[in-house]
């Protein structure tokens, strides 16, 4: 059997379907499995995955729509099944299934937008489930070819060794403490920069943390961001940037940290995935559906009655109360160093 794998947008969302693509290999190792990335990250962060046969990048969003078109149509009869992981409430994920024409197209029926967003064009639906998180949704979809999975694996990034020892030269010795790495960013994709805790606040954090060594990470969308906290940080020699690497780079940093604080963001993903303790912190988006992933973690957020107010749309975040994000805004302090602490605590006990 030949299958394919719909592009999904964001580094967590292909993340979160890796386990699901070990448990479909697993089960059936003569399945020959295609996966297609329309970013560039996307497609590197899967790179060495031995559960996939044939991985593929084509910059959709740069093409125009008559070679995008034609690349959609070379598929056409070569696959047995399609599958659209979750989430892919968008009709634009609908129509490449349906083009491509496999027999059978797999998929979820959401709670809203459903039509309007053409999952009917698929014709193997399971309904979305708002209790479970994205990756539990990714293996009940392979219930359709016959695979349910009560234990379900961590999310996997297969690094080489050569990749790891560059990780570790990184990071390089701890100037400080335990060493703790930071994503104070987050994509800027439709309006997602409102789920970020203010800039002024990791400040605070790290300055009252003196006992650690800190590590920033980021890409473009971050740098402001970025420049204002190393700015503003006391004890210079302990806040390390590191903006700007390949996205495997940053994985193998990572894999040396103790910790990881970070807001909902696909970098909180590739932490949880290389086995890093995460404290995650949340306002409008659910974590029941995108919390770290087979790691120990611990959420922040505040229990507001109108968060999360989030859902898989192509329609960008925004305040439904008009407070302005109050629910990510307002997040104390204490809590997110309380947080660390603990988990700093758990993670050594743990260990033994």
């Amino acid at each position: 059997m030949n299958v394919i794998v719909i592009p999904l947008y964001g580094i967590g969302d292909v993340l979160m379907t890796t386990p699901a693509l070990k448990i479909l290999k697993e089960q059936y190792p003569e399945i020959q499995i295609t996966v297609v990335c329309m970013f560039k990250n996307n497609y590197d962060i899967l790179k060495n995955n031995p559960n996939i046969d044939t991985l593929i990048f084509f910059p959709f969003l740069e093409k125009g729509k008559d070679e995008a078109l034609r690349f959609l149509l070379s598929f056409r009869g070569r696959f047995d099944c399609s599958i659209n992981f979750y989430p892919s409430n968008r009709k634009e994920y609908n129509i490449f299934a349906y083009l491509i024409g496999a027999k059978r197209r797999i998929g979820n029926r959401y709670l809203k937008r459903n039509w309007v967003e053409l999952n009917f064009l698929k014709n193997c639906l399971i309904d979305e489930d708002p209790k479970l998180h994205n990756v539990e949704e990714n293996v009940r979809l392979l219930s359709f070819l016959g695979i349910k999975m009560d234990k379900i694996p961590q999310m996997e990034v297969f690094l080489t060794e050569e990749e790891i020892e560059k990780g570790r030269k990184l990071i390089g010795d701890t100037k400080r403490g335990k060493r703790i790495g930071i994503h104070a960013g987050t994509s800027s994709f439709k309006g997602h920069v409102n789920k970020r805790w203010p800039k002024e606040r990791f400040v605070e954090l790290i300055n009252k943390l003196d006992a650690f060594s800190f590590y920033i990470f980021g890409g473009s969308d971050d740098r402001e961001v970025n420049e204002f906290i190393l700015k503003n940080t006391d004890s210079k020699e302990r806040v390390i940037l590191l903006q700007g690497l390949p996205i495997r780079e940053v994985a193998s940093a990572m894999m040396e940290l103790d910790l990881f604080v970070s807001n909902d963001s696909g970098l909180m993903h590739l932490a949880a995935s290389v086995g890093v303790p995460v404290v995650a912190l949340f306002g409008p988006t659910n974590p029941d559906f995108v919390r770290p992933w087979g790691v120990m973690h611990k959420v922040v957020r505040i229990d507001l009655d109108c968060s999360p107010c989030f859902y898989y749309s192509p329609k960008p975040l925004r305040c439904t109360k008009r407070e302005e994000f109050k629910c990510i805004r307002d997040l104390p302090l204490s809590a997110v160093e309380n947080a660390i602490i603990e988990l700093l605590g758990e993670g050594r006990r743990a260990q033994g």
